[in-house]
């Protein structure tokens, strides 16, 4: 394969990525080549295992023409699995081109700093109210007849400890 026809097909997967309408039948039909190498892949290595375990070698165990032949399929089986992991790329792909459009982001950073804001206005209210409470529970009374936690600045309650 030349340089030009990769080229070729990464633009044109690109293209089909940006779009709705192509988006998932691109996905679909490079995850199902994918698994369909995968398949081929693991019938060939079940195929070469089978022929390998039936022709014994002198001095062999029990067990040595079955280990024999596990240990030369083991590339074909990583080749297997690779493709499978390619086909959850793809997947990862596509879903990653929904969740980077441009006006989806906006609106997603806009919800974002929206709840921030909630939060933050939640949070400083009650921050509020807890130390205004805390206020009104420590003043003393400023006259004699009046009851203690009348609200005042707690600023004047020390400068009255340090006068007297």
């Amino acid at each position: 394969m030349s340089s030009k026809d990769i080229a070729t097909r990464v633009t044109s997967g690109v293209q089909a990525l940006r779009l709705d309408g192509t988006r998932e039948s691109w996905q679909a039909q490079h995850r199902a080549g994918l698994l369909t190498d995968a398949q081929s892949y693991d019938a060939l290595a079940d195929a070469i295992e089978e022929d390998l375990k039936g022709r014994p070698v002198d001095g062999d165990l029990p067990w040595s023409a079955s280990l024999r032949s596990k240990k030369r399929v083991k590339p074909l089986r990583k080749a297997a699995k690779a493709m499978r992991e390619a086909a959850k790329a793809i997947n990862g792909t596509a879903a990653a081109y929904e969740q980077t459009e441009p006006q989806k982001v906006a609106d997603d950073r806009e919800k974002k700093a929206l709840k921030k804001a909630q939060r933050k206005g939640k949070v400083s209210a009650i921050a509020q109210n807890s130390a205004t409470r805390t206020l009104e529970r420590l003043a003393p009374a400023q006259k004699d007849g009046d009851p203690a936690g009348a609200p005042q600045v707690l600023s004047d309650f020390f400068k009255k400890q340090k006068g007297a």
